[in-house]
């Protein structure tokens, strides 16, 4: 219990003491790594935990590292898709039948990815290879991109950008 309470005090602190805002590309990529290694330090079992550079490469690719409509009013920098019931959401202005979901913060937004990733049965198959990759100490963002791609994103060069961007971001984590 006392462990539980300090860890929960540990998260608030941390949350509370970080900025609200970044300025530049490497302020937002510090934010969301930050962010990610929280939600793997916290929320995740060690077998399915997600690659930092995977998260931040998304984030910085789906929100124009932070510069989106979406990431900048809704925390959403990963453009993900709000469920019909969605009551607080964004939408393009050329399209108003698409919803995106609106977070609360940072790390909110981030979490949400992290979640979507950990939880949704579309997803099975990405956790099984993470476990795989866990067992065998072996980090291969080109499986887990692959398996990622066909269900996330439209786009057939969605895969090979986001690996290009985990390359060079050269974060080690």
């Amino acid at each position: 219990m006392i462990k539980h309470i300090c860890a929960t005090l540990l998260i608030a602190c941390n949350l509370i003491s970080q900025p609200v805002s970044y300025e530049t590309k490497d302020q937002f990529v510090h934010l969301i790594k930050e962010c990610a290694v929280e939600y793997n330090a916290y929320f995740a079992k060690p077998e399915v935990r997600i690659p930092v550079p995977l998260v931040v490469a998304v984030a910085g690719h789906e929100s124009g590292w932070g510069t989106s409509r979406f990431a900048t009013e809704g925390y959403n920098f990963f453009g993900i898709y709000a469920g019909p019931d969605a009551v607080d959401y964004m939408v393009p202005k050329d399209n108003d039948k698409i919803k995106l979901v609106k977070f609360e913060s940072i790390c909110d937004g981030v979490y949400g990815f992290m979640d979507l990733l950990s939880e949704d049965r579309r997803y099975k198959d990405f956790r099984e290879q993470l476990t795989h990759q866990w067992i065998t100490d072996d980090i291969n963002y080109d499986a887990l991109v692959y398996l990622l791609s066909p269900i996330y994103a439209t786009d057939p060069s969605w895969g090979p950008r986001v690996l290009s961007t985990i390359k060079q971001l050269q974060l080690n984590y």
